[in-house]
C-alpha cells in the first residue's frame, strides 16, 4: 500500500475487551455485569450497547476516579458488591476490568475474597473475576476470556448429559435464534453460552429495569463439563471449550461459522457426528432452497467486488459466503491481528480461485485505501463504514456490531441455511437498488454509452444487450 501510517490507528474495526465480555454476559439469566473503572468505561459501553440493540441495558461500575487510583481501587469495588449483592441480589456478579484498573494492577479475585470474608454471615451471589485489559487484544478476546472464566469457575462434573455446548461469540439475538432452531430441528439438545436470543430481543413490558431473567442459567453453564461436545461457532472464542476438552474430556470442535452453504454443511455434520443424529427432511429442504436463492441471485451477484469487514470469523465466513455467490472479495479486514484469520482467508483464496487484499489488525483508514486500489461494488460491515461507502459510491450493507443509523440491527440475522436464504435476498436487492434500473436492466457505465455514441455502432449496442438478458 502506497500510504506510510504506522503511528496510529484511525477509525479502529474493532472495540475493546469489556465490550466483549459485556456482549457474552448480557446472555446469562439474572446476572450482573460490573466494570471495575472509571465512570465513563461503562457509560461509553451502555451508549454503544443501547443504540444497537435499542434494549435497556444495565451495567454496573466501581467508578473510580483520580483518587481512587492512587489508593487502588480495593474501596470502591467491595462497595459496589456490597450495593449490587442488597439492591439487585442477583445470582451471579461478573466483575471484568478495565485499561484503568489493570494499569494499576488491582488484585480483583483477592478483592472478592476479602469481600466474601467479610460477609460470611449473608447469602452472597456467585462471584467470578475477569481479567479483560483493553489495551490488547479487541472485543472478541473479551467474550474468549469470559466464557473462560465462567466455565472454569462453574462446570462440574456430575452425570453425562447428552447435550452439545454452543459458544455463539457475538452473534445477533437473530443469529443466535437460527442456531437454536437449527439445533431444534437436528433434534439436539443443548447449552448455549450464552444465550441472547431473548435478552437482547424483548418485548415492550411495564417493567422497570431489572436482571434478566431469560437466557442461559448459572445451572447449564455448571453442566457444561457433562456434555458430549463443545462446538465453538468462532475460532476466536474457544478457549472455554478447550479447557472442557483438558479438564473433563468434553470434546472441542472450533468453528466454521455457519456461515453461507458449505460452513452451515461443516456446522450440521459436526452436531450430527458429536450427538450421532440424523439430519431431517426440514433441514434439507432448507439447504435445498438456499441452493435455490443462490442459483436465482447468480446472474445479478457474479464477479461483483465486496469488500468485507468485522469480527475475524464473520469476515472469513463472508468471504466464503461471497465467493459461493459468484462474487469476488477485493479487500477482506479485520481489527485483530489474527494468524488463524489470515490461514482461514489462504485456505478460502486457493479454493475459490480469488486474491483479496488481507488487513488482520487493520483500520478503516487502511480498508479505504485498499478499496481504491482493488475496488469494490459494495461494502460488508457495520454502520462505521458508512462514509467510506459515500465517498466511493458503493452501497453499504450493514451487518456486526454496531449498527447506529438503522432499525432492527438485533433481528438480522445470516446465519444456517434460513439465515443464508435472507442473506442472498438482501445483498442481491441491494446490488439491484444500486446498479439495475427500474425495468431491471443493468445501468450501463457512462463510458460504454460514449463509445456507443462516438462511433455509432448498432451492432455493438445490440451485442450489449442480448449479453445483459443472458
Amino acid at each position: 500500500m502506497h500510504h506510510d501510517k504506522k503511528f496510529a490507528i484511525v477509525n479502529p474495526s474493532k472495540m475493546c475487551q469489556p465490550m466483549g465480555a459485556l456482549q457474552a454476559l448480557l446472555g446469562i439469566k439474572n446476572t450482573m455485569p460490573l466494570i471495575h473503572g472509571s465512570q465513563g468505561c461503562s457509560t461509553y459501553m451502555r451508549f454503544q450497547l443501547i443504540r444497537h440493540f435499542r434494549e435497556p441495558i444495565e451495567v454496573a461500575s466501581t467508578s473510580m476516579n483520580e483518587k481512587t487510583v492512587i489508593y487502588g481501587g480495593e474501596f470502591n469495588l467491595m462497595k459496589a458488591l456490597k450495593n449490587i449483592t442488597e439492591k439487585q441480589s442477583p445470582d451471579m456478579i461478573v466483575v471484568t476490568s478495565s485499561c484503568l484498573t489493570e494499569t494499576i494492577g488491582d488484585d480483583m479475585a483477592g478483592i472478592i475474597e476479602k469481600f466474601k470474608d467479610a460477609n460470611l454471615d449473608k447469602e452472597l451471589p456467585v462471584i467470578i473475576p475477569v481479567s479483560t485489559p483493553s489495551y490488547v487484544e479487541s472485543h472478541v478476546e473479551g467474550y474468549n476470556r469470559t466464557i473462560k472464566a465462567l466455565v472454569e469457575h462453574l462446570a462440574t462434573p456430575s452425570v453425562p448429559n447428552g447435550k452439545i455446548n454452543i459458544i455463539t461469540g457475538n452473534l445477533s439475538p437473530a443469529d443466535c435464534k437460527q442456531v437454536k432452531d437449527l439445533l431444534c430441528q437436528l433434534n439436539c439438545d443443548s447449552i448455549i453460552l450464552t444465550d441472547t436470543s431473548e435478552n437482547l430481543d424483548a418485548p415492550l413490558t411495564e417493567e422497570t429495569l431489572s436482571l434478566y431473567d431469560e437466557g442461559t442459567s448459572i445451572k447449564e453453564i455448571e453442566d457444561t463439563a457433562n456434555s458430549l461436545g463443545t462446538i465453538s461457532l468462532s475460532k476466536h472464542v474457544d478457549s472455554a471449550a478447550l479447557f472442557l476438552e483438558k479438564k473433563f474430556g468434553v470434546k472441542s470442535i472450533s468453528g466454521p461459522l455457519p456461515l453461507g452453504f458449505e460452513n452451515t454443511d461443516q456446522f450440521v455434520t459436526s452436531v450430527c457426528e458429536l450427538g450421532d443424529l440424523e439430519i431431517p427432511k426440514s433441514v434439507e429442504r432448507d439447504r435445498g432452497r438456499l441452493l435455490d436463492a443462490m442459483v436465482d441471485a447468480h446472474s445479478y451477484n457474479f464477479h461483483r467486488k465486496v469488500a468485507i469487514f468485522g469480527d475475524p470469523d464473520f469476515v472469513s465466513g463472508m468471504t466464503r459466503f461471497t465467493a459461493e455467490l459468484g462474487m469476488t472479495p477485493s479487500v477482506v479486514c479485520t481489527g485483530t491481528g489474527s494468524k488463524r484469520f489470515k490461514e482461514d482467508i489462504n485456505i478460502i483464496s486457493k479454493e475459490k480461485g480469488i486474491n483479496p487484499m488481507i488487513l488482520a489488525g487493520g483500520d478503516l483508514f487502511d480498508m479505504h485505501h485498499a478499496i481504491k486500489e482493488a475496488g469494490a461494488d459494495i461494502l460488508i460491515g457495520n454502520a462505521y463504514g458508512a462514509s467510506m461507502a459515500k465517498e466511493e459510491n458503493i452501497p453499504l450493507l450493514r451487518v456486526g456490531f454496531p449498527i447506529f443509523d438503522r432499525l432492527g440491527a438485533q433481528r438480522i440475522s445470516m446465519l444456517g441455511y434460513r439465515g443464508g436464504i435472507e442473506f442472498v435476498d438482501k445483498i442481491t436487492n441491494t446490488l439491484l437498488d444500486f446498479y439495475y434500473d427500474e425495468a431491471g436492466y443493468e445501468i450501463v457505465d457512462e463510458k460504454i454509452e460514449e463509445i456507443i455514441g462516438e462511433e455509432g455502432d448498432e451492432g455493438f449496442e445490440e451485442d450489449f444487450m442480448a449479453q445483459e438478458e443472458i
